[in-house]
């Protein structure tokens, strides 16, 4: 197998090994989720500021709803990358260990 498409794990599953595109669109879209966290925010902030009552409650649970999946979006990502650090490791800690043997 290739060294850039997987590489076969103990388990017997094949890992992906991840490159820097794939790091850089992950990183984006955590920005871009932090940007909506932040936007959410200010849009929430912006709401107490409405004269209306029907305009600050629809204003209200948008901007908590916007905050609330931006959140998930954010950890979701997170973990992922922080998930795929910990599995490329281990690979690399598991061949270095497979190399000194040999």
């Amino acid at each position: 197998m290739s060294e850039d498409t997987g590489r076969q794990a103990e388990s017997g599953y094949i890992v992906r090994q991840h490159g820097r595109w794939w790091w850089l669109g992950q990183l984006m879209l955590t920005g871009i989720a932090c940007f909506f966290v932040f936007f959410g925010i200010s849009l929430l902030a912006a709401s107490y500021r409405l004269g209306d009552p029907f305009s600050f409650i629809m204003t209200f649970f948008a901007a908590s709803l916007i905050i609330l999946i931006s959140i998930v979006m954010v950890i979701g990502f997170v973990f992922r990358m922080r998930r795929v650090m910990l599995i490329d490791r281990s690979m690399n800690d598991h061949e270095v260990d497979n190399d000194a043997s040999h």
